[in-house]
């Protein structure tokens, strides 16, 4: 049975080989709203007026906002009184930053020199961070009243009622120097000094670089075990927020690389640690994410920024934030494998311009099927079918070792040990050979087995590294020629990058050619045509490409699929849910943001039980909808 599951692996992964990648869409089969998770997040650390007024006049709603506007305002005064100042020059920027997100995370994290036990200035690991950054205060009882002073101005003051409390940041990079127990009860200290001014404020953490890791340990890369996760910085959170009878609000880590399944390692992880202390899921969220720097302002990167939203709507994740709007330093070579959505001249990178893309996603989702692995999101909006596609073609080894890892459940160390990769000598020729096919193993061992497994992948992204891939749409049913656009984002179209150092190949100075392209920075499109529910096209190697079709058909259908109604409401006690669709998750929120259920409904109707809860306002949302609704409690 085993050998008949990998030959058809092989035969699936193999198909673009022998022809065409045909996708078959089924206008008359919709599923769940496309969810907020499209309308992506971002670490919001603007360098230049130019790239502040971009992101506050784009626009575009996004599913958060993470800022650190409290560290700059704990670190640029020397008292609680300046540094409340500093936020009272900042409250209109702050309100609308948080008129245009649903979530805004802010953070505390980098210890003052006028609250900090240690006096030490000399540099610590993180940089722009000294040692006394990285301790725990001189005084509990002073960074409390900071704590409170902070949010009561936040919340209460400017009236932010969509603020969520992150502490820390990256812990386990050098950025906390003090002992795991000041750790723990800096946490615990700050979360009672935010719940002290409203207890159904969000608290959260541990945001460290990698979900597994804690303060002064890192596991091995790949697979991480249960066992494992219990020793990380995330599961003793949850361990000890259990033991103080506290509810942790929300769990947040980031994710600097192309493994898109870590961040299911992690949810796995956490689903089954939360089930083992009897205790609710918390929200999770990925407070920073990009692909490591080797990969930043490549052709990969644009392609892997659509592939991860993709695989992020799947998940339970209900947030994510980019880090980070716009590049953190400046230098002559523009584009520098920096951090930024907008490099330090403001200039759209192709990564923000596919993020883009993936922000035109509306509606409810259209039920399609492949004949051969692509990434692929379809949508129906009124009259309009959005079709998004990233042709993401990693290095075949990655992919194939990353499933080899996470598939199999393994990690570095183990194919260390067995001898098909060598750490030390930084040397993985011996596994590449194999993965080639010119060396065969038995699958006498979980190792070996994890790597035949992986064979057809291999096969599969090497022979699309150097091609144009050729996909056919088949919209079934659908008769008659319907046009629409096509904007595409490959080497060249659509792409700031391209455009820039071909200016300065022509001569231009650095600040010409950043002028001439931020003067225009919308996007490209050009005229398509589905002639009776066909169209062929290719797409570069890790271009990404979003069509929009008008067809006024879809308006019978949309009408089929009405609008969610949620009735009595008001509503005493119970609030009854109908849509035409599969509902999926529900969410109950207060008016402060705050989660109060979470409910996976797998029909078309559902009852929300209000009974327990006090009279007031509260809002029910769908996380694969993008429309929230207001529920009265009587």
């Amino acid at each position: 049975m085993r050998w008949k599951g990998m030959a058809l692996l092989f035969w699936l992964f193999s198909c673009p080989l022998l022809s065409q990648t045909t996708v078959n869409l089924y206008l008359d089969t919709l599923l769940t709203p496309v969810g907020t998770n499209y309308q992506p997040g971002v670490f919001y650390v603007p360098k230049t007026t130019a790239a502040q007024q971009d992101f506050l006049t784009n626009g575009k709603r996004q599913n958060s906002i993470r800022l650190h506007v409290i560290e700059s305002a704990l670190n640029n005064s020397s008292n609680l009184q300046d540094c409340l100042q500093l936020l009272d020059g900042v409250q209109s920027t702050l309100q609308e930053l948080a008129n245009k997100a649903d979530k805004v995370f802010f953070i505390f994290e980098k210890m003052p020199a006028w609250l900090s036990s240690s006096s030490d200035g000399t540099a610590a690991t993180t940089p722009g961070w000294y040692v006394l950054n990285t301790k725990p205060p001189s005084s509990y009882a002073h960074w409390d009243t900071m704590v409170v002073a902070m949010v009561n101005k936040i919340v209460n003051d400017f009236g932010i009622d969509n603020a969520y409390f992150e502490f820390w940041n990256e812990p386990d990079l050098g950025s906390w120097t003090g002992t795991s127990a000041e750790y723990f009860k800096l946490f615990q200290h700050t979360y009672d000094a935010v719940k002290s001014v409203n207890t159904n404020l969000s608290v959260g953490g541990a945001a460290t670089n990698f979900w597994a890791n804690n303060i002064n340990y890192q596991p091995p890369y790949g697979y991480v075990s249960n066992a494992r996760g219990d020793s990380s910085l995330i599961g003793q959170l949850l361990d000890s927020t259990y033991a103080w009878n506290k509810s942790l609000d929300f769990i947040s880590w980031h994710s600097f690389n192309i493994s898109y399944q870590s961040n299911h390692n992690a949810v796995e992880y956490i689903e089954q640690k939360c089930n083992s202390l009897g205790i609710n899921l918390p929200s999770l969220v990925i407070s920073e994410w990009n692909t490591q720097s080797e990969v930043r302002e490549t052709p990969l990167q644009k392609a892997y920024f659509v592939k991860h939203q993709i695989a992020l709507a799947a998940s339970p994740i209900e947030n994510n934030m980019v880090a980070a709007w716009q590049d953190f330093e400046q230098s002559t070579n523009e584009f520098h494998k920096d951090y930024g959505l907008l490099s330090y001249g403001s200039i759209h990178k192709p990564a923000y311009k596919a993020l883009c893309l993936a922000n035109e996603l509306k509606g409810v989702h259209v039920q399609y099927a492949a004949n051969a692995p692509v990434d692929l999101v379809v949508s129906a909006h009124s009259d309009t079918l959005n079709v998004l596609v990233s042709n993401y073609i990693p290095p075949a080894l990655v992919e194939a070792f990353n499933h080899s890892l996470f598939e199999g459940k393994l990690n570095v160390n183990q194919f260390d040990s067995a001898g098909y990769i060598d750490l030390t000598g930084g040397d993985i020729s011996h596994l590449d050979s194999i993965y080639q096919g010119f060396i065969s193993v038995s699958n006498n061992h979980p190792v070996p087995a994890s790597i035949n497994n992986a064979i057809p992948i291999y096969a599969h992204f090497d022979s699309l590294q150097q091609v144009n891939r050729q996909f056919k749409l088949e919209v079934l049913g659908l008769t008659g020629n319907h046009l629409g656009r096509s904007y595409r984002i490959d080497n060249t179209i659509n792409n700031a990058h391209h455009v820039y150092d071909s200016l300065i190949a022509e001569g231009y100075t650095q600040s010409a050619a950043i002028g001439i392209i931020t003067a225009n920075q919308s996007l490209a499109h050009a005229p398509v045509q589905l002639t009776n529910g066909e169209l062929s096209f290719n797409m570069q190697p890790n271009a990404v490409q979003l069509f929009q079709f008008v067809i006024p058909e879809l308006l019978k259908v949309n009408e089929q699929h009405a609008d969610l109604k949620l009735f009595p409401n008001p509503t005493h006690d119970k609030l009854n849910i109908t849509g035409n669709s599969i509902l999926g998750r529900i969410i109950l929120l207060d008016n402060l943001g705050r989660t109060l259920i979470k409910e996976d409904a797998s029909t078309k109707e559902f009852t929300v039980d209000l009974s327990s809860f006090p009279a007031g306002i509260y809002f029910i949302r769908f996380a694969n909808h993008a429309q929230s609704f207001k529920v009265v409690k009587r």
